[in-house]
């Protein structure tokens, strides 16, 4: 009777003890960074101009090309955006009225945005997420 106490009391625990360091996982998990791509090298190295033609071409198929993969972009800055929350946006002429490339600065590299001014040119590196009316690039530095 003693003995099943016992393994009673190890089974519980070490079901606690399970459910405590899943959590814990979990919380990391959920709460990790972004890796930084400063430092990444890029997969495709372009101009803003030759990226937006083939998104405005044929959207489908760059996304297959494009969705997800680090970008090395260069062209020239039309616009450089900075709002409420903090987060800097730098808009990369395309040669087009319609759009351009839009690449949201990662955090850590938001004081790179005070060297930037209009009409520079830059090269980005960044995440593609694909296009709404601008090529939409995330997590991007300056390089």
């Amino acid at each position: 009777m003693k003995n099943k106490k016992i393994w009673i009391a190890i089974v519980v625990v070490g079901i606690i003890g399970a459910i405590y360091i899943g959590a814990i996982y979990i919380y990391y998990q959920y709460n990790r960074p972004n890796k930084d791509l400063s430092g990444v090298k890029a997969d495709v190295a372009m101009s803003a101009v030759n990226l937006y033609n083939e998104y405005s071409a044929d959207e489908k198929a760059s996304d297959k090309k494009y969705l997800n993969k680090v970008i090395a972009v260069g062209g020239k800055i039309s616009k450089i955006d900075k709002d409420a929350t903090g987060s800097v946006s730098v808009l990369l002429d395309a040669g087009s009225e319609m759009g351009g490339v839009s690449c949201a600065l990662d955090a850590r590299h938001n004081d790179e945005a005070t060297k930037l001014h209009q009409g520079d040119s830059v090269t980005m590196n960044g995440s593609c997420t694909g296009m709404l009316s601008d090529v939409v690039l995330v997590r991007c530095s300056v390089q």
